[in-house]
């Protein structure tokens, strides 16, 4: 113990550490913040995440046919608070707009009028406009079930897709607005921490070798030992890693106020996505973080052979850079991005993680016995 204790001080030393810290805050600034600052980001978004918020404090989780008609009664009440706006104003009278129909039907074409519309909306930003607007998505999307299974899809996915309909899961109140946020984050904090572990792992064996304590260390069985020590070693510090960067990445999305929806179904009618299985948000949340810790063990394990054949850093960094564009790509959209989506095999997610942890440990194993019959 006392010696995994030691290893593990060895890789976070100072200079890593605040190597860490100085990748972590420009991946934040450059690609995470936004996603935190500007959510939901401008308008009609706004208005359509408030409208969702209020039906859910209104109506719960989902929206029945009576809690339909008075959502729809309070869009008529918006209707009447747009028309008293629109007599008000001088401009829009002068020119025959003074109802909420004829300023929807209004000739754009014509500049005197698209000037007029454009300073309501875009410029004034009169509320009640834009909450009509998201309403009458919202209202749409209800009215039409029917588009949630318009797609050109296998008899399967069909069959899953009518299944939803059928359940009434698609009438959950959950918007796709947040669903793409969190895939957005998600996807950056996991490069995020894959970057982090590469970096921590590169001086796993590249250091003993450079200092030539294997020569030391080989000369007995408890020293050749080291060698699978190390593994824990980079285990560990990986765990640490990736604990700490998802600890204050959920700390950071509180404030995106999103915690309302987690108990929401994800097969929404008001979200394009839709899973093979009944997922709420919380448990998809749940799902990501665990394909993160594995994709996580199996990088490690990867990473740990890389360090042990790389006869210098600069080797490393070279042999890490097509792994860093396969993680970063493919891995992230297939095995951290939309999960358990319809449109890919529901088997590939679980078989893809069983075939990567299955070759990342034999590549090690392989390094392993190697290491122990090497001759000094």
């Amino acid at each position: 113990m006392r010696i995994l204790f030691n290893e593990i001080r060895k890789l976070f030393s100072v200079k890593i550490i605040c190597l860490l810290l100085l990748v972590s805050f420009i991946v934040y600034q450059q690609f995470i913040m936004f996603e935190f600052k500007h959510f939901p980001n401008g308008r009609p978004l706004l208005d359509d995440f408030r409208a969702t918020q209020k039906m859910l404090v209104d109506y719960g989780e989902s929206m029945d046919s009576e809690e339909f008609k008075d959502f729809k009664g309070i869009k008529e009440q918006r209707i009447s608070e747009a028309t008293a706006y629109l007599k008000s104003q001088k401009e829009m009278v002068a020119a025959g707009i003074d109802t909420y129909e004829e300023f929807s039907n209004m000739d754009l074409e014509n500049e005197k009028l698209a000037a007029l519309h454009s300073k309501i909306i875009f410029e004034d930003y009169v509320d009640v406009f834009w909450e009509i607007q998201a309403r009458d998505w919202i209202i749409d999307r209800y009215e039409h079930p029917e588009r949630f299974n318009e797609h050109e899809l296998t008899p399967k996915q069909n069959a899953r897709m009518d299944e939803l309909v059928k359940s009434g899961s698609t009438e959950a109140i959950f918007t796709d607005m947040v669903f793409d946020n969190y895939n957005v984050l998600i996807k950056y904090v996991a490069n995020l921490i894959f970057l982090n572990i590469m970096i921590i792992l590169m001086p796993l064996y590249i250091r003993d070798k450079r200092n030539h304590v294997q020569l030391l260390q080989y000369t007995s069985k408890t020293g050749r030992s080291l060698f699978s020590q190390k593994l824990l070693t980079g285990i560990s510090a990986a765990m640490i890693v990736i604990t700490a960067q998802l600890a204050f990445f959920f700390f950071m999305y509180r404030g995106n106020d999103t915690s309302m929806f987690f108990s929401l179904s994800i097969n929404s009618i008001f979200n394009f996505f839709v899973s093979w299985f009944d997922l709420t948000f919380f448990q998809y949340i749940v799902l990501t973080v665990i394909c993160v810790y594995l994709l996580g063990i199996a990088l490690v394990l990867v990473g740990a052979w890389i360090s042990s054949i790389a006869p210098n850093y600069m080797t490393s960094v070279g042999l890490h850079v097509p792994l860093a564009f396969l993680l970063f790509g493919s891995g992230t959209a297939y095995l951290i991005q939309n999960l358990t989506t319809i449109y890919l095999n529901p088997y590939l997610v679980p078989i893809s993680f069983v075939i990567i942890l299955v070759l990342s440990s034999l590549l090690f194993m392989w390094r392993y016995r190697s290491e122990k019959v090497k001759n000094i």
